[in-house]
């Protein structure tokens, strides 16, 4: 069996925000973009980012398309959500992974995430990232040790 494709992130990579489980709170997306930002990643702030819609990151629709837009986007390098909760089960219907198999990047997150994570690594043959996301309190806290086993996954350390 060959081995994945192990997509990685580089100093000035561009990497898509997106929210595709429960809405980050307001206030709290400015935390994911300086999250980037102090990574040394230029952030590029989907809608799903931005929206809420109940308890979620905007409807279904809008969370499945703005994944498939990001890896559809050459100019995207990797994609990071705000964070985990729940809906993201719910986009696995509404994935293109005939274009996510085509651009492979770098996609990493946790907790609910975890269903989009592990459906694209089988569906699409490259390995995706369990990691901390774009609005984790690691940031604020500056708990070191989380953050460089960060920058070591993303920048392939």
């Amino acid at each position: 069996m060959e081995p994945l494709l192990r997509p990685q992130l580089f100093p000035g990579a561009r990497v898509a925000i997106i929210g595709p489980s429960s809405y980050i709170g307001d206030g709290k997306l400015e935390r994911c973009v300086r999250a980037a930002e102090s990574l040394g990643l230029e952030p590029v702030v989907y809608e799903s980012a931005r929206s809420s819609r109940g308890y979620l990151s905007g409807p279904d629709a809008l969370r499945a398309g703005d994944i498939n837009a990001a890896f559809a986007d050459k100019s995207i390098d990797g994609i990071w959500p705000t964070r985990g909760g729940y809906g993201a089960n719910r986009l696995l219907p509404l994935i293109d992974f005939d274009t996510i198999r085509r651009n492979p990047k770098f996609f990493g997150g946790f907790s609910d995430v975890t269903a989009l994570l592990t459906a694209i690594t089988q569906q699409c043959g490259f390995v995706t990232y369990h990691c901390l996301m774009a609005g984790s309190d690691a940031f604020e806290k500056s708990d070191s040790c989380s953050l460089n086993s960060l920058r070591a996954l993303f920048f392939g350390d």
